[in-house]
């Protein structure tokens, strides 16, 4: 019996947007830290648990909309802030966005793996 060799990827798993989180973030000396601020966040870090990747986009309009429209565009569905006004959560929200509440206190690392654990916005 013959059987074809297996073709083995040396490429990093993709970046599942389905598993991954979202975090609008205060950047300083390279570190990101959870932003106590919705619309002046300095951008938005989407983080795969599962690969540790991590992906950045930048808040430069810095308004609420924008803001909205960033989380929207990146494809996750599962969001940590600091702080997020009503009306912005009711919209993410009705776009199928979970949105929750983490501690500014806390890394990065530490609120994307609590993020079931953590309360609803």
């Amino acid at each position: 019996m013959f059987h074809e060799p297996r073709m083995v990827s040396t490429a990093s798993p993709a970046f599942d947007l389905k598993r991954s989180v979202a975090l609008l973030v205060s950047r300083s000396q390279r570190r990101a830290v959870l932003s106590p601020f919705f619309a002046k966040s300095d951008g938005l870090l989407v983080v795969d648990p599962a690969s540790r990747k991590r992906r950045f986009r930048s808040n430069a309009a810095r308004t609420n909309e924008s803001t909205c429209d960033l989380i929207l565009a990146s494809g996750s569905i599962r969001l940590i802030c600091g702080y997020v006004g009503a009306s912005e959560r009711d919209k993410l929200c009705a776009a199928g966005v979970d949105v929750r509440i983490g501690s500014c206190a806390r890394k990065v690392s530490d609120l994307v793996t609590s993020f079931e654990t953590l309360p609803p916005a």
